[in-house]
C-alpha cells in the first residue's frame, strides 16, 4: 500500500513527513530519491525542471513495486504535476498513481509567499509567485482527479503541523474521517 503526499516544491512535505512516519512506524520515501536510485542519477537541477518525465515515472513505478514486496506501508512524497520548463507544467499520468498502488492521498498546501521564500532560501530564484500559484492550482486539480478516478480519499492540509500530518496519515491508514 502506498500513501501519496503531494504539494508544490518547498511546501514542507519531507519536513512534515519525516517525524510523522517515524512516530507511526511507516517507511517514508521521496519520489525524487527513488527515481535517482533506480536510474543511477546523482542530482536534479536547482530549478526543479524535469526533462525525461516518462523515464523517471517508469523508474518510480519499478522502485515502488520492488519495495512493496516487503509488505510495508509506503508513504511517498512527490508531485502530481512536474515543471518541464519555466511556466510549463505537465501532469503525471493517471496510470502511474494506479501502478504505484496509491490507497490514500494527502495534499499539503501553504501560502504562496511562504513557498516562494522557501524556494529562494534553497537558492532557486526562478519561481515567480504567479507560477507557484499556477503550479499549486494544477497540483490541487490533478490530486482531486486522481483521488476520484482511483476512488481513494484525499485530505488537504494547509501549512499543517507535524502532529496534523501524523493524524492525517493515521486516518488514511485506518479509513476514519477527519
Amino acid at each position: 500500500m502506498t500513501l501519496f503526499v503531494g504539494g508544490v516544491h518547498a511546501v514542507g512535505k519531507t519536513f512534515a513527513l519525516k517525524t510523522a512516519c517515524e512516530d507511526l512506524g511507516l517507511r517514508h520515501l521521496t519520489a525524487s530519491q527513488l527515481i535517482k536510485e533506480q536510474r543511477g542519477l546523482s542530482n536534479w537541477t536547482a530549478t526543479r525542471q524535469v526533462d525525461d518525465i516518462d523515464e523517471n515515472q517508469n523508474a518510480l513505478v519499478a522502485a515502488v513495486r520492488r519495495l512493496e514486496r516487503g509488505g510495508e506501508i509506503l508513504v511517498l512524497d512527490g508531485h502530481f504535476v512536474l515543471r518541464k520548463t519555466l511556466g510549463v507544467h505537465e501532469k503525471i499520468g493517471m496510470e502511474i498513481f494506479s501502478q504505484i498502488n496509491v490507497q490514500g492521498i494527502i495534499l499539503l498546501e501553504a501560502p504562496i509567499e511562504l513557498v516562494v521564500d522557501r524556494l529562494r532560501q534553497r537558492g532557486d530564484e526562478t519561481w515567480e509567485p504567479s507560477e507557484v500559484e499556477l503550479f499549486a492550482q494544477r497540483e490541487l486539480e490533478h490530486a482531486e482527479a486522481v483521488s476520484k478516478i482511483l476512488g481513494v480519499r484525499l485530505l488537504k492540509l494547509l501549512t499543517p503541523s507535524k502532529a496534523e500530518v501524523k493524524e492525517a496519515l493515521h486516518n488514511l491508514m485506518s479509513g476514519s474521517l477527519i
